[in-house]
């Protein structure tokens, strides 16, 4: 009955007190929005991967070992390690994955490319336990040419049209559909829409007549070509399993290294080992080479709990300070109370429920914004967050959390600040505030001023990097180069398509390549003289056209570009692989294919260091060879003047269809292509900017907070200033400098923690550019000058009055 009664009590004053009491709970609902997004993007980021049944059994093999003079540290590893593996005891399941490579995909007259093919084995489904839709996953790829289409992918392909049983053809194999799956959940760390049984690889090798690789490629230790995935069986420890398989991979991996070795130099100097590495760790944990996908970073969730547990603190904050501003119109009530007999902890359970109904609506009005902006966040920061309390317990309970946290953290210290009142200092009216409550008041709103700012200067940091990163000269011309998607659908008429559409108007050159910057490269390995010795190598490689480096404006050193009547054995490098190889005399050095002594290449030629990776890594040592006329080259470039149309892309497309036959023309533009390596950094950063005005926000409003209440507590003073002569400014300055310490104190603290926290963003960069730190206070003017506006005008106003009003 006593909560009853509290409940109406505090609805009742609720509603008395009007518009205040509407703003209050608005305040209250736009921190709950805001920290529920937070915390839907905290749980996104924390449960990448956990969507598979046994999740925590399932880990990937990555690689790590030396290759003559390379550091090997792979997310990928060799399809021996599978067959290898799967006689453990500890091993319940085991899968090799090879992605496949971008490629025409067609149903008929319907034709697209996909690069999110993947080869796998028959029990795939038993460890990424996918839901089915049509076929059995169990038995859905034991055959060759069968195939597994995810539930969008069918529907781009068929329709409403039942998809099992159909065909569909990817580089001339036909593939029966046995099976369609629900689409992946967004937060894993791979995506496909096709799953073709591994098998197929048999054929297709066959079918391009190389019968000698297909006996080699399942047995080839050194050839990391795909992904191993295994599920432990219960109760097994990871780390001895590790131990004792790094120890028995020698066995397996001696025949092929000694032949190696013995082969081709005097030392031994391969070494390669695998580790375990849980599924659900690799979003944040992973970023080694040959990744599925771009991975986060730690640091961004410790940031998101940061900005959510400060959204909510501010909120709370802002919201005591706005209630006890006012409190001297309920004096009055307190001390009947008191007097009728009323306890200390009857007053402070009244208060306390107040706030908790404050809580429950504000929640309310915060999960409906939270449903109506969400679609909107979601487009905007490129995100696929789901809410809702009917979906689980646990956001349920969550809610539930938030609403006793927000009540009990709002409602604590207007609870023991009324319960405090004695009733004969409230019904007389004299009652004045210690000066140890508004400093406690001033150092809450310190810390908001502190946090904003050191928000604020993050933020401008990771812009200014972004802005590095787009402005600075990669070392090649990337402006108005157009890359055509599978440019080997040409194939040997490429000379045709090359002349033709440097005829074009709007065109300046055209070339093609293998690679484009930013790819994951196909490292070839060599053996080169260096320094006196012998030495073997992994370099990363690219074939291509002989217009490529002159296309892209590519300084050359040494040598000269390609020619290709003259250098089909030419090879050029860049000035990281003359350093790291000790080369004094690169052009004319012979660089040998290891375990081909017959391929000989000569370099012809040296080019300027440039980024062909993204600013993540430093420049390493970089091959370009010659394109043959048979080899496969995945992209066409074509540099575009000035004075290019939209009519002279549809005149390319038109030669692109009379000499591919009909393929997919899809093109971007290779500034576009570039800009996406940094995609997850640019929307984190989009993320936090926002997050960073809203506390700033906020951040007045705890000034506007702070300000109110020292107004209500300092009237009478002011008004006896007055009353003796006390001109305006001096009650303004007055209570600016009051204000002054806390917001300067606020500002200083923010500068250390913010540089740390830059410091530590920065370093996955290694090429980068640090914000200058006097920008640092400049950061500072808009929090200052909109602190001290909002104190301003209000304490203008009651500067303004009369003395006999104050």
């Amino acid at each position: 009955m006593m909560i009853k009664h509290h409940i109406k009590v505090a609805i009742r004053n609720i509603k008395k007190q009007g518009m205040y009491s509407l703003l209050n709970v608005l305040g209250l609902a736009i921190g709950v929005t805001m920290s529920l997004f937070v915390l839907l993007l905290v749980k996104y980021e924390l449960n990448f991967d956990k969507s598979f049944s046994d999740s925590q059994r399932i880990y990937r093999y990555t690689t790590k070992g030396v290759l003559g003079n390379n550091f090997i540290n792979s997310a990928s590893s060799p399809m021996p390690l599978a067959s290898f593996v799967s006689k453990y005891d500890e091993v319940e399941e085991v899968v090799f994955m090879i992605p496949g490579a971008n490629n025409v995909v067609s149903n008929g007259a319907k034709q697209f490319n996909e690069d999110e093919f993947r080869f796998v084995p028959f029990n795939f489904f038993q460890v990424f336990d996918v839901p089915f839709i049509e076929g059995d996953s169990k038995t859905a790829l034991v055959e060759p040419e069968s195939i597994v289409l995810t539930k969008k992918v069918a529907r781009k392909y068929f329709g409403d049209v039942k998809a099992m049983g159909q065909t569909i053809n990817r580089a001339g194999i036909d593939y029966v559909i046995t099976g369609v799956c629900e689409d992946l959940p967004s937060s894993t760390h791979f995506n496909f829409s096709f799953a073709a049984s591994i098998s197929t690889i048999d054929n297709i090798l066959l079918k391009k007549g190389d019968s000698a690789y297909v006996k080699n490629w399942k047995s080839d230790w050194l050839y990391l070509n795909g992904y191993t995935y295994v599920k432990l069986k219960e109760g097994y420890d990871s780390g001895k399993y590790e131990v004792k398989l790094n120890q028995d991979k020698e066995l397996a991996l001696q025949e092929q290294v000694a032949g190696m070795l013995n082969s081709e130099i005097d030392i031994d100097e391969i070494e390669l080992n695998f580790y375990l590495q849980a599924v659900t760790s690799i979003h944040l944990s992973s970023h080694l080479s040959g990744e599925l996908s771009v991975n986060s970073k730690p640091i961004y969730v410790k940031l998101f709990v940061f900005i959510a547990v400060f959204i909510l603190l501010t909120t709370c904050v802002n919201f005591i300070n706005l209630t006890t501003a006012k409190s001297h119109r309920r004096f009055k009530e307190v001390g009947v109370r008191q007097l009728i007999g009323a306890t200390r902890r009857q007053l402070g359970f009244q208060f306390l429920t107040e706030a908790v109904v404050y809580s429950f609506g504000a929640t309310f009005f915060g999960l409906v914004l939270l449903e109506l902006l969400l679609p909107f966040l979601n487009s905007y920061f490129h995100l696929n967050l789901e809410f809702s309390l009917l979906s689980g317990w646990l956001d349920f309970f969550w809610v539930l959390l938030l609403v006793v946290v927000v009540g009990i953290l709002s409602g604590s210290f207007p609870a023991m600040f009324y319960a405090g009142l004695k009733p004969e200092q409230v019904m007389v009216g004299n009652y004045q505030v210690k000066k140890i409550g508004i400093t406690i008041r001033g150092l809450l709103v310190c810390c908001q001023v502190a946090v904003s700012m050191f928000l604020l200067i993050v933020v401008a940091g990771m812009w200014w990097q972004i802005q590095f990163v787009k402005n600075n000269d990669p070392g090649f011309a990337y402006d108005k180069v157009m890359v055509i998607e599978r440019g080997n659908a040409v194939g040997e008429k490429f000379d045709l398509f090359k002349e033709e559409v440097n005829q074009l108007s709007g065109v300046e050159l055209v070339s093609a390549c293998s690679s484009m910057p930013g790819d994951d490269y196909f490292h070839g390995t060599f053996k080169i003289e260096s320094g006196g010795g012998e030495k073997v190598v992994m370099v990363p490689l690219n074939y291509v056209e002989e217009d490529y480096l002159e296309l892209l404006n590519v300084t050359l050193k040494n040598g000269r570009f390609f020619d290709k009547k003259n250098d089909s054995l030419g090879i050029i490098i860049n000035s990281t692989a003359v350093e790291e190889y000790a080369l004094k005399k690169p052009l004319n050095q012979t660089i040998e294919v290891l375990g081909n002594k017959n391929w000989a290449l000569s370099v012809v030629g040296v080019v300027k260091d440039f980024h062909f990776e993204s600013y993540y890594a430093d420049i390493r040592p970089l091959a370009l060879v010659l394109l043959g006329k048979k080899m496969r080259f995945d992209y066409i470039l074509v540099k575009l003047d000035d004075d290019y149309t939209n009519s002279d892309l549809g005149k390319i497309e038109d030669v692109w269809s009379k000499h591919s036959d009909g393929d997919p023309f899809v093109w971007s533009m290779m500034k576009s292509r570039l800009d996406k390596l940094y995609d997850e950094d640019k929307r984190i950063v989009k993320i936090i900017s926002v997050f960073a005005i809203l506390a700033l926000f906020m951040t007045i409003m705890g000034i506007v907070a702070l300000a109110t209440f020292m107004m209500e507590y300092k009237a009478r003073p002011i008004g006896i200033k007055k009353l003796l002569g006390a001109p305006r400014q001096s009650v303004i300055l007055q209570v600016l400098s009051a204000f002054s310490v806390y917001v300067f104190v606020g500002v200083v603290i923010a500068f250390i923690p913010a540089f740390i926290a830059l410091k530590a963003w920065i370093a996955s960069y290694s090429y980068y550019s640090f914000i200058h730190l006097y920008y640092f206070p400049l950061l500072a003017l808009p929090v200052l000058g909109l602190a001290f506006i909002s104190v301003f005008y209000q304490t203008y106003q009651m500067a303004s009055n009369g003395p006999i009003e104050s």
